[in-house]
């Protein structure tokens, strides 16, 4: 059955997505400019409205037809989806207060675009710029873009290719995750052999028992989340590349290998062993004709690391330097599509059903989720930014966020600007305090920082 005219099918792993939004998982991405400067209100407004005439995906609402989910293009864009706000009509509320109260409303996108935009003014120069996706219309890549482009429409620097969308097909036939995982046959020895394999591993062998979980202090089931920033300085970062290039290692194997030491050292210092750790890291290994609409949204991986692992330094980063390696060229970070396609061949009420199963079963749950998206928007050759003013503008800092399913209790996002590395720790205040959350970024930086393993590797 073909789609109805302007619509854009979901694939995969977005049905899933929803499933979970729907059951109390909040699937949301945020992208948070710091800006120094006026910013015109009305321009920043036409400029959103263009870019999302360039995007549909970011123009649609969810619809059904015959129990099969769609998103639906819509041409009128109505008042638009950015809201201004001056922290001198928030009254007894402070900004920060007000912005996790705006970061946590929840999308409804049978009524609604799945994007939007805060402008916050903090003073008369200074003010916070804040997009909000829904994870089932852009991963962290994707959302970067569209950011990107709605800069560069302000600033009137849009190339003529921007104006038509390269994001999505729109009326297309088939799953194009499950197209792309079909194209990795001829790359692969033993492919179906090696999928096969990797699944009966993922949801059996390392499902029993379900990795340690990071230890928290409370308990509770709301779906609010809070966020802690942390910045590693332009020379620190400097510091950690070198030692990262002498040992032949890349800062993202730097920051995985810190991530098990810190989980474990956290467990430890309240009391609790951690046997198997395993983390989830989405990584952008797609090839170059699939990125475009596949992006890191289905490339993850788990890679778990024993107490043994974990005992050496050097040990432990040679490992997950061999596990990314692996992973990339085997393709083995798309097997879960095939899971993902079939579960979506379900209507959404048994997907949820199946959501709700894997969480508390913690089947398909790792201890704790990584993404470190990267550079953004940089020079080539060199790590200054290429988008650094929105019109009169600076942009001081970016900065982002990723979800957080309920047995993990916390993410991590880690993102590269203007030399800075930016972390943002979101966690779910129902099972951490914020002393406690704040405790475990500090205690994560200061390991990254000290780049364990790497001097000897």
């Amino acid at each position: 059955m073909e789609s109805p005219l302007g619509a854009i099918p979901l694939n995969c792993v977005d049905k899933c997505l929803l499933a979970l939004d729907s059951i109390n998982e909040p699937m949301l991405i945020h992208v948070i400019l710091n800006l120094e400067g006026e910013i015109e209100h009305v321009k920043l407004n036409q400029a959103i409205f263009s870019v999302q005439q360039a995007y549909p995906v970011m123009r649609t609402i969810l619809r059904s037809r015959n129990l099969r989910l769609f998103r639906q293009i819509q041409e009128d864009l109505g008042k638009g989806v950015l809201s201004i706000v001056d922290q001198v009509q928030l009254q007894d509320a402070n900004y920060e207060s007000y912005l996790s109260f705006w970061m946590n409303q929840p999308f409804n996108i049978k009524k609604e675009f799945p994007v939007r935009v805060l402008l916050l003014k903090k003073t008369e120069r200074e003010s916070l710029l804040v997009f909000t996706f829904h994870h089932s219309a852009a991963d962290g890549l994707r959302a970067l873009l569209f950011v990107r482009k709605v800069i560069e429409s302000y600033n009137n620097e849009l190339s003529k290719g921007s104006k038509s969308s390269g994001d999505v097909r729109i009326n297309r036939k088939g799953d194009e995750l499950l197209e792309f995982a079909h194209s990795q046959r001829s790359k692969v020895k033993h492919y179906y052999r090696k999928m096969v394999s990797s699944l009966f591993y993922r949801f059996v062998i390392a499902a029993l028992p379900p990795p340690t979980r990071v230890f928290h202090d409370r308990t509770g089931r709301s779906r609010e989340l809070r966020f802690y920033f942390k910045i590693v300085s332009p020379s620190e970062l400097e510091q950690i590349q070198f030692k990262a290039r002498s040992a032949g290692v890349t800062v993202n194997d730097i920051l995985l290998a810190a991530c098990y030491r810190v989980v474990e050292e956290w467990n430890r210092i309240h009391g609790k062993a951690s046997k198997r750790i395993r983390i989830m890291a989405p990584v952008d290994i797609s090839p170059r004709e699939f990125r475009s609409m596949v992006f890191n949204q289905a490339s993850w991986i788990s890679l778990s690391t024993t107490p043994g692992d974990r005992a050496d330094p050097v040990k432990l980063l040679s490992r997950v330097k061999a596990d990314t390696t692996d992973a990339a060229r085997n393709r083995m970070a798309f097997s879960l599509i095939y899971f993902f396609y079939f579960c979506s061949r379900f209507p959404l009420w048994v997907m949820r059903g199946i959501s709700r199963f894997l969480i508390i079963t913690r089947i398909y749950v790792d201890t704790i989720l990584v993404t470190n998206v990267g550079f953004i928007w940089p020079k080539s050759g060199s790590g200054e930014p290429a988008v650094s003013n929105i019109g009169n503008a600076r942009i001081i800092n970016v900065t982002g966020s990723a979800p957080v399913v309920t047995p993990m209790g916390l993410s991590i996002m880690v993102v590269t600007y203007n030399r800075n590395l930016n972390l943002c720790l979101s966690y779910r205040p129902a099972l951490f305090s914020e002393e406690k959350a704040k405790m475990f970024l500090d205690l994560y930086v200061e390991e990254i920082k000290q780049c364990q393993g790497v001097q000897s590797t």
